[in-house]
């Protein structure tokens, strides 16, 4: 699949664009600095010459700023002012944006690095702002792929910023790594190991903002540099869309991030339709890449019943939004079918993210299956068993496998003994005295319960 036209860096952020309209007008000292030896005489009337010649532009005069790109960074790279360079970087930004940066050299490249490295937000995300417009150009972005630019030192940088209280200052980040996300080597370093504490902190914005949506309609408790913007949600399920478009990523994003689950319920909270439009379009990646991957965790999220609600209860403006909702359903219950209860637990099983939904509560359910869950050398009790050293499980999922496990031992006489083989009954009494869970610990205690009177039984 093709990854659509992103805008390289196009930053929209009222504090982010009211900040530089000051910036710009802020006096600098410059002449001091030429007499301090800061700056030379030439780099004084050249950054005068500039100056004027910006202001022509501005005018549609016409004149060429970009021959003045290399003294901008020089003197970037000369000064230390926290004033001078954010005017300096201002100027950078303005020629970048306007296709006139001459790609991404190594000097620029280290000059912005080292800005990244100044204790100043400001500062901080206009540099990534100008890596990801420069390395975004029509010539530049193949050179950034050859020379290997250092995607992971600017998303360390991006979760940094992620992790600001300050709303502005998590939505610039974010749309920054949106606009970098548009090289296919900026998905894979993103996804890899060395960047997988800025994609878990990517995750945890979006939880935040539904967080903050719970809050504000007093359905949650407070939490803290929560970011309580409609739009943030969109720019950060953007980020995930476009990742998707990597066959790998789509087939292990869910499973490392839980993702449909969360956008399956931001969807349903969601009043903005663009919003919805991107988790859809998110969505239809996921089953389409990778749908094996994708299938289980979309039936558990309820997300065929989502797709329902949204497209029989919600009257959308865009049509091809309410095309796209349609056309969706369509596909998912092509590769689900007429679907058994069995079937059902199957999928739940193999997403991960076990609940207590009615098969598991239900004597008939177990009465009429047992002997299939000793199909294909037991692999659903030993997925069953695996999944209670799952360092991902949640305290829900392991309180089930617990359950599901002492049903398997109820309803099968010689289902203690597997469970001995395998390790399962040594994980269960482990998790009876080591989980902060007392639901785990109770469905553990069970479990062992229904194992020792089974064996008394025998």
């Amino acid at each position: 699949m093709t990854v659509p036209d992103v805008p390289a860096a196009m930053v929209n952020n009222q504090f982010f664009d009211e900040f530089t309209d000051k910036v710009r007008v802020k006096p600098i000292p410059w002449e001091g600095y030429s007499r301090a030896g800061l700056i030379s005489g030439d780099d004084l009337r050249e950054l005068k010459e500039y100056q004027q010649a910006a202001a022509a532009q501005a005018n549609r005069e016409g004149k060429d700023v970009a021959q003045y790109m290399g003294l901008l960074v020089r003197l970037t790279e000369k000064l230390s002012s926290i004033d001078a360079l954010q005017y300096l970087l201002v100027q950078v930004d303005d020629i970048v944006e306007g296709g006139q940066g001459g790609g991404c050299g190594e000097q620029l490249q280290r000059v912005m690095f080292r800005c990244l490295e100044k204790k100043d937000d400001y500062l901080g995300l206009k540099a990534s702002k100008i890596l990801v417009g420069a390395i975004s150009g029509s010539s530049s972005a193949a050179e950034a792929e050859q020379r290997g630019f250092a995607y992971a030192r600017l998303f360390g940088y991006l979760e940094r910023c992620m992790r600001s209280e300050l709303t502005s200052v998590v939505d610039v980040a974010v749309q920054v790594m949106q606009s970098a996300l548009r090289a296919r080597r900026a998905r894979t370093v993103l996804f890899g190991e060395e960047s997988a504490q800025c994609l878990a902190q990517l995750i945890d914005v979006l939880r935040r903002t539904q967080q903050s949506l719970m809050q504000a309609s007093g359905s949650a408790p407070r939490t803290r540099g929560v970011v309580a913007v409609p739009q943030t949600q969109y720019e950060v399920v953007f980020c995930l869309w476009l990742l998707s478009f990597e066959r790998p990523i789509a087939a292990a994003l869910d499973r490392r991030l839980d993702v449909i689950a969360i956008t399956a319920e931001i969807a349903r909270s969601a009043v903005k339709e663009k919003v919805v439009r991107i988790v859809v379009a998110l969505w239809a990646n996921l089953l389409r890449l990778a749908a094996p991957a994708n299938v289980p965790a979309m039936l558990v999220a309820r997300v065929p019943a989502c797709l329902a609600t949204l497209g029989a209860g919600r009257s959308f403006k865009d049509e091809d939004l309410r095309s796209d909702l349609k056309q969706l359903a369509e596909e998912l219950a092509e590769h689900t079918g007429v679907m058994t209860t069995w079937d059902e637990y199957l999928n739940e099983l193999a997403s991960g993210k076990l609940a207590w939904s009615p098969a598991h509560r239900s004597e008939q359910f177990w009465k009429l299956h047992i002997r299939r869950m000793d199909e294909h050398d037991h692999r659903v009790v030993r997925q069953l068993a695996d999944l209670l050293t799952e360092p991902t499980a949640s305290e829900t999922a392991l309180a089930v496998a617990c359950h599901d496990l002492s049903q398997y031992v109820r309803f099968n006489p010689d289902g203690k003994r597997l469970l001995a083989r395998i390790g399962a009954k040594a994980r269960v009494m482990a998790l009876m005295t080591t989980s902060e869970c007392p639901d785990v610990r109770y469905e553990a205690l069970l479990c062992v319960q229904q194992i020792m009177l089974n064996a008394w039984r025998n």
